[in-house]
């Protein structure tokens, strides 16, 4: 038997259609409109979704920051040359580390307050993700600083062990990743979703059309035929 509880308080309503983050997209995906009413079972699967999330940020954290602490051992022991890139590439790693260990404490409090209040009553549920949204993505956020922190020293490390030109050709790639991933990510996570499908997508042909899809993602189109629910219906 699907158990459903009947939304009434219109702040709450607001909430649930209100919002575009990856915690607004799977509670939206519990309401339904036309009852106004939150499927408590989708809900609890909600929850198992984001915990799972923050538990992969968590373990990321711990290995990134493992890493970081290693190469903060090994420069003790090697007896590095004391050059003024080599000082800024270790006090980046250690920077670097000092985030690893905040982001892990964020995850921690985020999955532990999930875990918490998962089998309270939807309306609390609601207005308490609202309230520390921005404390919870904040997890994400350090991540993506962390990869930097951790990927800057070793484009300046990698001077000490490879010849000058290597060296270049790695920066440039590192670049170049960079902004591929910066696009990927943007395109399809941050992005508002909503699609209209091309001659290519039905033949499964590869879209190199990257600056066409770049200006359309950004300005959209008057009308998509395939858009997400909370774009849609609120």
């Amino acid at each position: 038997m699907t158990i459903v509880k009947k939304i009434n308080d219109e702040n709450i309503k607001q909430i649930i259609c209100s919002g575009t983050s990856y915690f607004d997209i799977l509670i939206f995906n519990c309401y339904d409109l036309e009852t106004e009413t939150i499927n408590k079972e989708k809900l609890s699967v909600a929850f198992d979704d984001i915990i799972d999330n923050y538990s992969d940020l968590l373990s990321l954290g711990v290995s990134l920051s493992g890493y970081q602490f290693i190469g903060i051992i090994l420069e003790k022991n090697l007896s590095l040359t004391e050059s003024y890139d080599m000082k800024f590439a270790y006090f980046i790693l250690s920077f670097g580390f000092l985030v690893s260990m905040f982001g892990v404490l964020i995850s921690f409090i985020t999955i532990e307050y999930l875990r918490g209040c998962r089998e309270e009553e939807p309306e609390f549920i609601i207005a308490g993700i609202q309230k520390y949204k921005k404390l919870f993505k904040f997890g994400d956020i350090i991540l993506y600083i962390n990869c930097i922190l951790f990927t800057i020293p070793i484009n300046l490390l990698i001077y000490n062990s490879l010849d000058y030109i290597y060296g270049i050709v790695y920066n440039t790639s590192c670049l170049i990743f960079m902004c591929l991933g910066i696009y990927f990510h943007y395109t399809v996570i941050v992005c508002k979703q909503q699609y209209n499908l091309t001659d290519d997508d039905l033949n499964y042909t590869f879209n190199s059309d990257f600056i066409g899809t770049y200006y359309r993602q950004c300005y959209g189109e008057s009308n998509y035929k395939y858009k997400r629910k909370i774009y849609k219906n609120c």
